[in-house]
C-alpha cells in the first residue's frame, strides 16, 4: 500500500532574530524568498517554493511538512483526531494543507497543490577560459530530504508514523540485546519507485524534540564547499564530514545560531518497497558510521517544541 506522502516540503522553526537566521541559512546554501516582521522563507535551487520557514519567537521547532502523494487524501487526514480542517495556505506557492499533531505534540503539515518555481541555474561543471578548480561560497541546497526526531515514546511514535504517513521501516538500531531498540529509520513506500533510505528517523530520548533537519545538496562537492564556507565564518560545527554506513550518505552537521541542527547530505543508495528491513547492533553513542565517534551533544540533541501561533 503506497504511502500517504511523496516527500518532505519544509520545516517550520522559531527564532528570536530573523536576520541572524537568514544570514546562517544564506551561508548554509539557501536563497531568501520572502521576509517580513514575523516570518522568513528560504528556498533551494530546485522547484519547491520554499524549504525552510522561520517564525519570530523563542528558539524551537514548530512543525514538519510533507508533500501529499494525492490531493484527494486531504479529506481523510482532516478526519484524524485533533486535526485542523482543510486550510488554504497563505504563503509562497499557495496550495492547501491539513495540520495534525503527532503523539509528542509536534505539528505535521500535509500540503498539496503548491505552485512550483523555476529552478536556479546549475553550477557550471566545465571550466571556462578564465576558470580554475576552486569554488568559493556556500553549498547549493537542492531539496529537503528528511528529519530525525527524539521521543520518550519510541514504540508509540513508530506505530503512529507508519499508520498515519504510510511509511515503512528500513533499518532498526539496537544496543546490546535486540529488544533494546534505540531508533528506527522509515522510508516512503512508492512500490517499485526508488526512494531515499529514510524520510524520518525516530530515536529514543528523554524528551521530545527535533534532532536535525537534513538538506540534500546539488553534488557531493557541495558538502566540502559548504564545510569550508561555514567554517570560515565561525559557525558552530557539530559533526562531519563523514559517511553514514546505513544509506551510504555523506554528511556534515551544523548548528544554527538558535540550537537547531542542520545537515548537508547526499546519498547514492536507494530503496524500493521490496528492500530488506534490517536490525542493526551499534555501539554506545550511536557509533556505527565512518569517521569520528559522534560527540555527546550530537547524541543528546533535541530542539524543543514550541506552540503554533495562529
Amino acid at each position: 500500500m503506497a504511502s500517504t506522502i511523496s516527500g518532505m516540503a519544509h520545516v517550520r522553526l522559531s527564532a528570536p532574530d530573523l536576520g541572524r537566521m537568514e544570514a546562517f541559512l544564506d551561508d548554509f546554501g539557501m536563497v531568501k524568498v520572502h521576509r517580513d516582521d514575523q516570518r522568513l522563507y528560504m528556498r533551494g535551487v530546485g522547484e519547491a517554493p520554499f524549504l525552510h520557514v522561520t517564525e519570530l519567537g523563542e528558539p524551537g521547532v514548530i512543525s514538519c511538512a510533507y508533500e501529499l502523494r494525492d490531493a484527494a487524501l486531504l479529506a481523510d487526514l482532516a478526519k484524524l483526531p485533533g486535526a485542523r480542517g482543510i486550510e488554504h495556505i497563505d504563503e509562497p506557492g499557495g496550495g492547501r494543507r491539513v495540520r495534525v499533531q503527532d503523539p509528542n505534540g509536534l505539528w505535521l503539515e500535509f500540503v498539496t497543490e503548491r505552485e512550483p518555481v523555476a529552478r536556479l541555474a546549475p553550477r557550471a561543471l566545465v571550466r571556462d577560459a578564465q576558470g580554475e578548480s576552486r569554488v568559493l561560497g556556500p553549498a547549493r541546497v537542492e531539496r529537503i530530504a528528511h528529519t530525525a526526531f527524539a521521543t520518550p515514546n519510541l514504540p508509540g511514535s513508530i506505530e503512529w508514523y507508519q499508520r498515519t504517513l504510510g511509511v515503512i521501516p528500513t533499518d532498526e538500531l539496537f544496543v546490546g540485546e535486540p529488544e533494546n531498540v534505540i531508533g528506527q529509520f522509515n522510508r516512503i513506500d512508492l512500490g517499485d519507485t526508488p526512494v531515499d533510505h529514510h524520510i524520518v528517523f525516530l530515536l529514543r530520548g528523554p524528551r521530545a524534540g527535533l534532532h536535525h533537519v537534513s538538506y540534500q545538496v546539488e553534488g557531493v562537492d557541495d558538502i566540502f564547499f559548504g564545510y569550508d564556507h561555514l567554517h570560515q565564518r565561525d559557525y558552530d560545527h557539530v559533526r562531519g564530514i563523514g559517511r553514514h554506513a546505513l544509506g551510504s550518505q555523506i554528511f556534515d552537521y551544523w548548528m544554527s545560531p538558535f540550537g537547531q541542527m542542520h545537515e548537508h547530505w547526499i546519498s547514492q543508495e536507494r530503496m524500493t518497497a521490496k528492500s530488506r528491513f534490517n536490525h542493526i547492533r551499534i555501539g554506545d553513542g550511536m557509533s556505527y558510521d565512518t569517521g569520528e565517534k559522534p560527540p555527546e551533544r550530537f547524541v543528546k540533541q533535541a530542539t524543543p517544541l514550541v506552540a503554533w501561533q495562529d
